[in-house]
């Protein structure tokens, strides 16, 4: 598809159109991944250390014993050590709100190692058939060779925070058989689970909704090397799991899918964002549906991102500014027509030799809007701008060996998204500016002014520097304003320039602006480079205007780019 022109300089007849709002806010999210009782302090702190004149077994029973008779409020730290435990190890521990459990390394860098001399028992057993694990903490633990390395069972507030798990006969966290709440995984390293079994990192909640996991949290976690398994997901979170939220995770080289989520059999949605997957036998990232999928970066899989009905239909699943890179089809999107409540926006999607964007059943009633994609498209006309290839990202390969994903500046990526569904930081942690950049991650401003206020009984002057770089030099710039804000902004090819048309803007549109807008429009310099100025007299009666200004570039007579604006206020 070919980008769509914007009228050259004056430009007279410019096609408005006015925005609508943004995407709704998940009330149920909480503020941060970690439990309300994170900060709870210790009403007693108890210390065992590995004792040399013991054997890895004896030092074993009295870390079991020890942590058998913890009571609430107990901190129980552990020295570095390998503790072997060949009894069942099986923790029904109940603190409180107020008076947590915990168990921690007396030293983070240097793990105390959790163990078994066979794999014939899991190595960590977290509540029981019976009995429910409440308000405990596991942090900086190393654990080892298990038939599971850690089996969840019944459970509520229980946290592992930055615990490495490696190297098991099973799962690396199992949680599939009675129903968990309030489970918090964060910051944990698993590491080559189960070879030969089936291997999965973390394994939450169970096939057709036997079991579910529900308002939890599975952050940060780095999860990798699974591939020597016969099913080997990275973070697998089963049918009729809901109010999750699993974000931030590093996930690569798994056998079948880095992260997978189905649906949550109508019990409202999961939300999955910022996590970095890659390297996958299977997609890289595959969600059925009843989630909000954004931020995410996925690459180098059979597909990027896949989506279809599996053990529930596809429904509910807004995909908003996620980065998908891949050699073969980017985004698999079976099941997507005439289903209700499916969004498809702010979406980089680049493929090396196939379909960017594959519709199986096509895409009728599906929001398709501000996507940028590199490929060919099957089940879908709109929507999208064409890329031009691998070199549109600052330091991407198709092999995902190189991941960044930011788009170059100037780029075809560059601010072709569309506010209506902006997600206001990146995956970074970094506010998006208007207008914004489509994927998952944003590129830095490309104009600046030197002053953000000026006296209006005084007047004076604000410098703006704009540097698109020097594949742009000799092209034509313009420089337009507002008085009344970024937004609804105006619809402009491809685009969204950040200014709400109003006399100011009339103004600025205006063949001579000077003496009140310099160097307003020109030709970039062999930088690509222009310094426009914005010069106001004394102005008492504007004392608390702000104005906003963004640039536009042209090139062969049609529009090219659109800036960011940067705001003056008259104070």
């Amino acid at each position: 598809m070919p980008h769509r022109r914007f009228p050259h300089p004056p430009m007279a007849g410019v096609l408005f159109a006015i925005l609508a709002a943004g995407l709704p806010a998940q009330s149920w999210l909480p503020s941060s991944p970690y439990p309300t009782w994170s900060s709870v302090q210790p009403l007693r702190t108890l210390r065992v250390d590995y004792d040399s004149g013991k054997t890895s077994s004896e030092n074993g029973e009295v870390l079991h014993t020890a942590m058998l008779s913890l009571q609430p409020g107990d901190e129980l730290k552990v020295g570095s050590g390998t503790y072997t435990i060949d009894a069942r190890l099986e923790l029904t521990l109940q603190g409180t709100a107020t008076a947590p459990i915990w168990i921690t390394a007396a030293n983070l860098g240097s793990r105390p190692v959790v163990t078994r001399s066979d794999a014939k028992q899991n190595a960590l057993n977290l509540g029981s058939f019976t009995t429910a694990v409440k308000y405990l903490c596991l942090r900086g633990l190393e654990i080892t060779n298990g038939s599971e390395l850690v089996r969840i069972l019944l459970a509520e507030q229980l946290w592992m925070d930055k615990c490495y798990i490696h190297d098991g006969n099973g799962t690396g966290i199992a949680a599939n058989t009675v129903d968990i709440s309030y489970l918090y995984l964060t910051e944990n390293e698993i590491a080559r689970p189960g070879p030969g079994q089936t291997g999965e990192g973390m394994y939450l909640g169970a096939n057709g909704g036997a079991s579910r996991v529900t308002y939890s949290v599975i952050a940060f976690n780095h999860v990798h090397s699974t591939t020597s398994s016969t099913q080997g997901d990275g973070i697998e979170l089963k049918q009729g799991s809901h109010h999750n939220w699993v974000v931030g995770n590093h996930v690569h080289d798994t056998k079948y899918p880095c992260i997978l989520v189905y649906g949550t059999g109508g019990n409202d949605i999961n939300v999955i964002e910022n996590n970095l997957c890659y390297n996958s036998g299977d997609a890289a990232l595959q969600v059925q549906g009843e989630a909000i999928v954004r931020n995410n970066i996925a690459m180098n899989g059979s597909d990027a991102f896949a989506c279809h009905d599996h053990q529930g239909q596809t429904t509910n699943l807004v995909v908003v500014h996620n980065t998908f890179v891949n050699s073969k089809t980017g985004c698999l999107l079976n099941s997507w027509d005439n289903r209700a409540g499916m969004v498809f926006a702010n979406n980089v999607v680049y493929s090396e030799t196939g379909a960017a964007l594959q519709f199986g059943k096509g895409s009728a009633g599906a929001v398709l809007a501000g996507n940028v994609i590199y490929g060919t498209v099957t089940g879908a006309s709109s929507g999208y701008v064409l890329g031009a290839g691998i070199g549109d990202f600052v330091a991407a390969s198709w092999d995902a060996t190189k991941r960044d994903v930011r788009p170059v500046v100037g780029g075809p990526i560059d601010n072709r998204g569309v506010s209506r569904y902006a997600v206001p930081l990146d995956a970074a942690g970094q506010p998006r500016s208007l207008p914004i950049n489509p994927g998952a991650l944003a590129n830095d401003a490309t104009m600046v002014g030197d002053v953000r206020t000026i006296t209006a009984r005084t007047g004076g002057q604000q410098i703006l520097t704009f540097v698109l770089g020097p594949g742009f030099a000799g092209e034509d710039y313009l420089l337009l304003g507002s008085a009344s804000g970024s937004t609804p902004g105006v619809v402009a090819g491809d685009f969204e320039l950040p200014l709400v048309a109003d006399v100011w803007f009339n103004f600025t549109l205006s063949v001579s602006t000077a003496p009140l807008i310099q160097s307003g429009f020109g030709q970039l310099d062999g930088a690509g480079k222009a310094t426009p100025r914005i010069v106001l007299p004394a102005l008492p009666v504007v004392s608390g205007t702000e104005l906003r200004h963004a640039m536009l570039v042209f090139r062969g007579g049609g529009l090219e780019f659109v800036g960011n604006p940067v705001t003056l206020k008259l104070e």
